[in-house]
């Protein structure tokens, strides 16, 4: 299966408030335990076959750290929900007739509510695609049930044939946090079960996938990549249509600020590509889709201008590595003390200059 051409094909499709989990920002228990720094940029090693270019598209997290998920009322707020027909506006905008994502959240214990199925139709109408999270959270009494969480990933997939990408699980590799997947039992096998089940329930274009949290310690990196390979064997590799990858270098992974954005970017991408995909079995067929990066806004050293300079050099990044999705968390700051500053969009969703760098990039080569 030749995936970076499904890529194109399934840039046509669908998400998200009340009920949905935010993929906030509780990564400070990750960093303790990244200590490591990743070896410097490289591209692929003689005799490793390169990606082909792919085209590079982007997508935008509607919520914001304060509005939807755990902090909602703690010392920020926002006078319009994620859903609200400007934020739809907005990211009609930041497509600018290119196939664009959606990047929503739903999980297990609390299936898909009805709110996000109508926001996703609302997506669909406006030419959006929905790329939907299908989170490993289990009901009562069914941790660790790999093969429930399989039967409820295979349900929603077929009941949502609009839905253009689905990232089954959600930063499994991740401990002690409710945004992450990795504290409940067995989530290598979750993760495993449910993208075979997803593959064999979607429709024709529909992408399946997963993602991962860049980074802990390269021990636990190597792990968690070699038992995807070896516990999910040709099935599951036959079943990726895509490997996604969180990355947040500057921010929450050292260093904590750049001065080299572009280079631990791909310092980063490198890694995925030629160190820890290929542990699973993953060649250059398979696209990354960075389904999250950001850099908030807050203070003089996190400027507005410096916001948008670190999103130019992530894309520019991404060339040479079979990027085929960058998608930006978050769409609007909500008004916060604490300095809610990841979105291209201030509170009263006007603009910041990054907004103009993701509208008018084009689609450049991934």
């Amino acid at each position: 299966m030749l995936r970076l051409a499904a890529v194109a094909e399934a840039e046509k499709g669908t998400n998200r408030p009340e009920g949905e989990v935010s993929p906030v920002r509780f990564r400070l228990l990750c960093v303790s335990v990244a200590a490591v720094v990743v070896a410097a940029v490289a591209l692929a090693p003689v005799g490793r076959a390169a990606p082909a270019p792919v085209p590079l598209h982007f997508g935008i997290y509607p919520g914001n750290t304060f509005t939807v998920g755990k902090y909602v009322g703690v010392g920020g707020s926002n006078a319009l929900p994620p859903d609200a027909d400007l934020a739809v506006d907005r990211m009609a905008e930041l497509a600018a007739g290119r196939p664009f994502h959606v990047h929503l959240y739903v999980q297990w214990d609390r299936g898909v509510p009805a709110a996000i199925d109508t926001f996703m139709a609302r997506l669909v109408v406006r030419g959006l695609t929905v790329n939907l999270v299908l989170k490993y959270v289990p009901p009562a009494g069914h941790d660790g049930d790999t093969d429930g969480f399989a039967a409820w990933v295979a349900d929603v997939v077929r009941a949502h044939p609009g839905v253009g990408v689905f990232q089954v699980t959600n930063e499994a590799n991740v401990k002690g946090s409710p945004d992450t997947d990795g504290s409940a039992t067995d989530p290598v096998g979750a993760l495993i079960a449910g993208v075979e089940a997803a593959a064999g329930a979607r429709q024709p274009g529909q992408l399946v996938g997963f993602n991962w949290f860049y980074r802990l310690d390269p021990a636990s990196d190597a792990q968690f990549w070699s038992d995807l390979g070896t516990r999910g064997g040709d099935v599951f590799r036959a079943s990726v249509d895509f490997a996604g990858v969180d990355i947040y270098a500057g921010t929450y992974v050292p260093p904590f600020y750049s001065v080299d954005d572009e280079g631990d970017f791909r310092a980063a991408l490198d890694y995925v590509r030629n160190q820890l995909m290929p542990k699973t079995g993953l060649g250059p067929d398979v696209p990354i889709f960075v389904q999250e990066t950001g850099y908030p806004t807050f203070g003089p050293l996190r400027s507005e201008s410096k916001q948008a300079d670190a999103l130019a050099a992530y894309i520019r990044a991404t060339r040479g590595f079979g990027v085929g999705l960058l998608q930006w968390f978050e769409l609007a700051d909500a008004t916060s003390p604490a300095g809610d500053g990841w979105g291209l969009l201030r509170p009263d969703y006007s603009p910041k200059p990054a907004f103009d760098v993701m509208r008018d990039a084009g689609t450049p080569q991934g």
